[in-house]
Order: C-alpha cells, then sequence, then structure tokens
C-alpha cells in the first residue's frame, strides 16, 4: 500500500470551519489548518468556538478504511493529539476519556485540552478534525471543565513554535496509526489507545445519544472500538456511542 503523504497544510487566520473547508475538496492528504473558527462543530452537532488567536484546528482527509474498523479512526486521532503533546519542547501529560476527549489529569490545571470530530466524505474518505486548546486564559475557556495547553503548563504563554511543533508532532503519529487500519489491522491501534485510557478501570456513566444513562464500570473496548460497561449484576454493556462521564470512586 502507498505511503499517505500530506500536502503542504493550508492556512489560515480564521474560517468557518477547517473540516467544512476539507469536505469541500477530500482529497487523501489534505491538511487545513486555523488558528480561529468562526462556525467549528463538536460532536453530535455541538458548536465549538474559540477566541481568535488561542486555539489550533486541523483538519485533515486520510484514505477509506474498512468499514469494520472505521470505529478506530477518532480514537486513533485521540491517540495521535496524546502522542504529540507529550513529544515537543514544552511537553503536556494527557490521556484519554472514551471516545477521544483529550485530557490533561494532573497538574496545575486540568481538564479537557482537545476534541475530535470524524466525518465521512462521500466518496469513502474520512476527514479527521481536532481543535486544540493552546493559549487559552483561564478566563477565556469555553467550559469549566476545560483547559489549555498554557494553563497545564503554569499559564506562561507558548511560543509561536509550540504549534508549528505540534502539528508535524501530530500529523506523523496520524499517519503512523492511520496505516494499520488503512490495511485491516486494528491491535496497533488498540494496544495504543488502551495505553493511554483514562476512562478503563473507573465507574462511569454512559449518557446515549437518546438520552438513556448507563451506570458501571469500564472494563474494555471491543473490536470495533465500541466501550464495554459491566453493569450492576454483571450484565455487559456495549456502547458505540455516547459521552462518558467519569465518576469518582467512593
Amino acid at each position: 500500500m502507498e505511503r499517505l503523504r500530506w500536502a503542504t497544510p493550508e492556512r489560515h487566520e480564521t474560517i468557518g470551519s477547517t473540516n467544512v473547508e476539507a469536505l469541500a475538496d477530500p482529497r487523501p492528504g489534505r491538511v487545513v489548518i486555523a488558528e480561529h473558527q468562526s462556525a467549528g462543530a463538536g460532536r453530535r452537532g455541538r458548536a465549538w468556538s474559540s477566541p481568535p488567536g488561542t486555539g489550533l484546528a486541523v483538519s485533515v482527509v486520510l484514505p477509506p478504511v474498512p468499514g469494520s474498523l472505521a470505529g478506530w479512526v477518532p480514537l486513533a486521532a485521540g491517540v495521535a493529539v496524546v502522542d504529540a503533546l507529550a513529544a515537543g519542547r514544552w511537553p503536556v501529560r494527557a490521556r484519554l476519556k472514551w471516545p477521544n476527549d483529550v485530557l490533561v489529569d494532573g497538574g496545575p490545571a486540568p481538564g479537557k485540552i482537545c476534541g475530535v470530530l470524524v466525518q465521512v466524505a462521500d466518496s469513502g474518505a474520512v476527514v479527521v478534525g481536532v481543535g486544540v486548546n493552546i493559549d487559552h486564559r483561564e478566563d477565556q475557556l469555553p467550559v469549566p471543565t476545560a483547559t489549555s495547553w498554557r494553563l497545564a503548563r503554569g499559564g506562561a504563554p507558548l511560543p509561536p513554535g509550540a504549534r508549528d511543533g505540534f502539528l508535524e508532532d501530530y500529523l506523523h503519529r496520524l499517519r503512523e496509526l492511520h496505516a494499520p487500519l488503512a490495511a485491516g489491522e486494528a491491535e496497533p491501534v488498540r494496544t495504543a489507545y488502551l495505553d493511554r485510557s483514562a476512562t478503563l478501570g473507573r465507574s462511569v456513566v454512559v449518557h446515549g445519544p437518546d438520552g438513556s444513562a448507563r451506570r458501571g464500570e469500564a472494563v474494555g473496548i471491543g473490536e470495533d472500538g465500541a466501550l464495554i460497561v459491566r453493569r450492576e449484576g454483571g450484565e455487559l454493556g456495549v456502547h458505540h456511542a455516547g459521552d462518558v462521564e467519569h465518576l469518582r470512586d467512593q
């Protein structure tokens, strides 16, 4: 299989949505980035916004993967973000709340630092969008449970090179993780995801798209990327979508 090649990133100071721009011409290898989105979106149709100059939105186009492995693409993107945050000159340790919320789980400012939105083009190509909180001050965060790279590093503004370093490391790692999926092999991504999970082994509530709320212990990740939760009485629930709430164990 031919190695995925990234095109020269298309840089925008501000844009409506990097994902919408990428979906308009979903050529595999395309990279669209912006420091500000005026009409960004998160999972399940939520609005996503950030003050100008504080964040980084990156949308890339990946070649299709086998349908049975499609659920691993957003999880792979989360892994790539975690690894890129840890790889540079200004490292931040983060972990993953299923399916792909990137959390800073320690230090001076814990919270969500990045979200992931994956959309499939009519051609079958996959658009992966990530939005990273880079230089937010506390009063600029979208919700109280969020954090930023700046705050996680103690509050000093990050130098301009942090964004470019993150982008390079993220694209490199995402290409590494996509390759086995495109070849029909999920195990490398599954192994990496399990090692970075903040959800497994915890008491959780899974809030489903239908409004349901199921409580139990997160005990595994299925072959298709689904979250497996053991409920009271030992019944196993398999969740392919939903929002996870981490509970404090008593």
